[in-house]
């Protein structure tokens, strides 16, 4: 059960927050033994269901949880044993979301359960990678080494993340701010547009009949269209939940012009890091293909691990299942693959060629950042010039002729 909790700590700073607890009296006693003076516990009612629509949920960033790992990380090198160094978290957690993410960890814990099953439980932050390698840190005694890894993998994922979005904001905010102005001019100046034609008994041109026509239809189905665009938001984004909209989406993504050259690369970056890691912290192989097709996002590399773990598990070799795919797998990945095979450095060569198809990516979405911009700019720029001239041009026109 969950409870909502306002505290202050020995030097009487107020502290708030959520905890995981059986009981009010089970949550007080756990926040004591942080250290923490209880000024109210009040358990947290169940999400309204437009709750659940609007997510109110608080989700842990990616650049929020390499900084929790980092800071796990170093607490534990400086020999702070495990539930200490979670509790004294608690009170540095970058987030309200990292600070619930701490306390369901303690719980976990208190309960007797060792963190790689306490991560595997939190699904909805850590994904099968962050599981498998929080496990062997801990059978190989190096779980300070594997936080500090993870807290790296977390940086390069959301400074990847980063970088995507900054390559799709900015375009977006073009599209978005010339259909608003044209929506705005059309609402408001068609109307305006037909009266003066009408007074001076002149047919508009087709440019502002076409304007004039489209401004009508907004007024009149305006709201209909809102909805429209809404329903149909969220029917696609059930769709895209389901395994046949994945496959689909997965498939689309991997075909548009440019950007899908781009995002397999980056899901092959993915793959191979995500498999060379575990591999090399003593995960079998199976298992690590299996985490690495999950890892990739894409549920084409997603079937395709499947397939791959099969050829493996009937004794093919890595390199020779790869290549079988060379859309999906260009054929550099499995000449790396062979040669790690080859000299018992498979681990090695998977995160070279992730390495490589990394900084790929990065080089690849700065040149299309630097070429996009000024092409938006200047098609925007035009769409604009004949919006303007389908208003005023034939107001100028007509005012010339009187």
């Amino acid at each position: 059960m969950k409870f909502q909790y306002q505290a202050r700590d020995k030097v009487g700073n107020a502290k708030k927050g959520f905890i995981e607890a059986r009981s009010a009296e089970a949550a007080i006693r756990t926040l004591q033994s942080y250290g923490l003076i209880v000024v109210d516990v009040k358990p947290v009612k169940r999400p309204s269901w437009l709750d659940n629509i609007f997510g109110q949920k608080l989700r842990v960033s990616k650049k929020d949880l390499a900084i929790f790992l980092r800071q796990f990380a170093t607490l534990l090198e400086s020999q702070v044993p495990l539930g200490e160094a979670l509790k004294t978290l608690v009170l540095q957690a970058p987030s309200p979301a990292v600070k619930d993410l701490v306390f369901e960890l303690i719980t976990d814990l208190d309960a007797g359960l060792p963190l790689s099953k306490a991560v595997e439980n939190k699904t909805e932050v850590f994904g099968d990678f962050y599981t498998q390698m929080i496990r062997s840190g801990e059978i190989s005694g190096r779980l300070e080494e594997t936080l500090s890894y993870l807290a790296d993998y977390a940086e390069h994922e959301n400074d990847l993340n980063s970088k995507i979005k900054a390559a799709a904001t900015y375009p977006i905010f073009l599209i978005i701010t010339f259909i608003i102005i044209g929506a705005v001019i059309t609402i408001s100046l068609a109307p305006q547009m037909v009266a003066i034609f009408d007074e001076f008994g002149a047919t508009p041109p087709l440019a502002s009949r076409i304007l004039i026509g489209l401004g009508s239809f907004l007024r009149q189905y305006g709201y209909v269209i809102i909805i429209f665009i809404i329903g149909m938001t969220w029917l696609v984004s059930n769709y895209a939940h389901s395994n046949e909209g994945s496959r689909l989406i997965g498939r689309l993504i991997l075909g548009i012009p440019v950007l899908g050259d781009i995002f397999k690369k980056t899901y092959i970056a993915r793959f191979c890091e995500t498999v060379g890691t575990l591999i090399s912290g003593g995960i079998p192989s199976v298992v690590a293909l299996e985490v690495g097709g999950g890892a990739t996002g894409n549920y084409v590399y997603l079937s395709l691990s499947k397939d791959i773990v099969q050829g493996v598990k009937t004794g093919e070799s890595l390199s020779s299942l790869v290549a079988k795919y060379p859309m999906y797998f260009p054929p550099l990945v499995s000449q790396m693959i062979s040669v790690g095979e080859k000299t018992g450095r498979l681990d090695e060569s998977l995160k070279k060629v992730s390495e490589y198809y990394r900084k790929d990516v990065e080089s690849s979405f700065q040149t299309l950042i630097d070429l996009l911009q000024p092409i938006l700019i200047v098609i925007i720029g035009l769409l604009v010039a004949l919006l303007v001239s389908a208003v005023l041009l034939p107001i100028y026109q007509l005012a010339q002729s009187v």
